[in-house]
């Protein structure tokens, strides 16, 4: 820390502290309680830094005042305050002191009048409520360090935004004045700053029962530490759906599922779950699982996407967020006394920037073209994905609109006979995902051993790929592509199988 200038808080300080005290307090003294960064973490990182970095880009010119460290930001204040004296039209990451309070600004911008515009990035498409937050404890910062901005601003991301050709950065950010909120908190931002100091400056953790809080704005890194063994399969906080019901039980004293009172009003689904809990009871209702399988209309098609979705889009005619399919896998089943027939498609990752090659989503709609026939059930795992990324290839390419919305009449959804829990075992637990069903269905079969082994894994390494940054062997890790692909419509198979079985005991 500066010995100049000895900060306590700063703005993702506060925003810890207003969350949950002892969660900052933590934070500063026991960092070893927290989990490494995991990779989905990291890749939300370095997402925000580029968009930052674009941002700049959309105010060229201006004086980086990075800090050469992350602890000691003398040389980043005392530098701001040099520009300010100078008033610099651009300023990045302009850093400001006020009472233990450091905070540092995304974009700083001076008028021809001399008045401060300060702007804040982020990562995303709405305007969340802890953006204000950050927001105002800025605004304090900067104006009772004498430097109140005239107007404060979030920049993000205008999510109708439609790529056509390079990123135009006018259009793909958007710039909402939020001034009036902020200086409206100035009060409560004092307020929250005095306590927040006071518990710091203390030497004993503070108490705070664990709540809705612990995941809302985010969720709390110290969570396993606080809640313990409250978060294991056997307790009430994995019961199914839980919401109201699993905080109003344990405001109740009860803690295991098995310990919930049998009038206690309970959905199906929660009922299994308790009772596999109390008697290790599995519940098979062979009537709702035959009348799901015998709707099915053969051929079958188990069928699956894999998509990416980029925060800047990597395609034309896409927009940011949008789940973009490049990958999917086809297994065939004409009937139950043969084996079904595979087929797949994987985008050529470098067709994405090449607007001389085919579109990689025609490509796509053009092989599922001849990949599926004109009828014959198309079953999925949680359907709604699958048919969300054919309406909106129906709604962008008019003329394979036919064919498209002819598909998703065809659809049945898998998930219906585990989220119904028409098929329940004790060791599903509260998942009804197709990762904790199939170890317990079809044990042979298994995602481990995969290089690539989940959907978030394959969407990262693809748009890395798309992006030109990928490390590695293209041709083995597209060859790891199709396996994961085609594991996830095998095991849909394998299930159906099992519940085909299932009915004729």
């Amino acid at each position: 820390m500066s010995e100049k200038y000895p900060h306590v808080l700063s703005k993702s300080r506060f925003v810890s502290g207003v969350q949950c005290a002892k969660k900052l307090f933590l934070e500063l003294n026991q960092k070893e309680l927290k989990p490494a960064i995991s990779a989905s973490q990291q890749a939300v990182f370095d997402q925000g830094h580029r968009i930052g970095k674009m941002a700049q880009d959309l105010y060229p010119n201006g004086i980086d005042l990075t800090s050469l460290t992350h602890f000691d930001y003398t040389d980043a204040i005392d530098n701001t305050l040099n520009e300010m004296r100078k008033k610099t039209p651009v300023l990045y990451e302009a850093a400001f002191y006020n009472n233990e309070v450091l905070s540092v600004l995304d974009i700083l911008l001076h008028d021809a009048n001399g008045n401060i515009h300060a702007i804040e990035v982020k990562s995303s498409g709405s305007l969340n409520d802890y953006y204000i937050t950050d927001a105002s404890l800025q605004y304090w910062v900067m104006a009772n360090a004498g430097h109140a901005p005239e107007t404060f601003s979030i920049l993000n991301i205008n999510t109708n935004y439609k790529k056509n050709g390079p990123i135009d950065l006018k259009d793909f950010f958007k710039i909402t004045d939020i001034t009036k909120t902020v200086i409206a908190k100035q009060a409560w931002i004092s307020e929250n700053i005095e306590q927040l100091k006071l518990i710091l400056k203390g030497s004993e953790v503070p108490v705070k029962e664990i709540g809705k809080h612990c995941s809302d704005p985010f969720q709390c890194d110290f969570k396993s530490h606080c809640w313990g063994n409250l978060l294991d399969p056997d307790k009430i906080f994995n019961i199914y759906g839980g919401g109201k019901k699993m905080w109003d039980l344990y405001h109740d004293g009860i803690t295991y599922l098995a310990d919930i009172p049998e009038n206690y009003k309970l959905n199906h689904r929660q009922i299994c779950q308790v009772n596999g809990q109390k008697t290790g009871a599995s519940y098979i209702d062979k009537k709702n699982i035959a009348t799901f399988i015998n709707k099915a209309v053969y051929p079958l098609h188990f069928f699956d996407f894999e998509t990416i979705n980029t925060i800047v889009p990597v395609l034309n005619g896409t927009k940011p967020f949008q789940q973009v399919g490049f990958q999917y896998s086809l297994h065939i089943l004409n009937n139950m006394n043969e084996e079904p027939i595979h087929k797949e498609f994987l985008a050529n990752e470098n067709d994405f920037s090449n607007i001389q090659a085919k579109n990689p989503r025609q490509a796509m709609i053009d092989q599922m073209k001849a990949d599926f026939g004109e009828t014959g059930s198309i079953v999925a795992y949680k359907a709604d994905f699958e048919m969300g990324i054919i309406k909106k290839l129906a709604e962008d390419f008019p003329n394979d609109k036919i064919f498209l919305e002819s598909l998703i009449t065809r659809f049945i959804d898998l998930l219906d006979v585990f989220s119904n829990a028409w098929y329940y075992l004790p060791v599903m637990g509260k998942s009804a995902s197709i990762k904790d069903v199939l170890p317990t269905l079809v044990p042979h079969l298994t995602y481990k051993g995969l290089n690539i082994n989940n959907g978030e894994l394959a969407s990262k390494t693809f748009a890395s790929m798309v992006e030109g940054n990928y490390v590695g062997n293209l041709n083995d890790t597209r060859n790891d592509l199709l396996a994961y692909c085609k594991l996830d419509t095998l095991a849909m198979f394998e299930i159906w199988k099992v519940l085909n079985n299932e009915i004729k005991i």
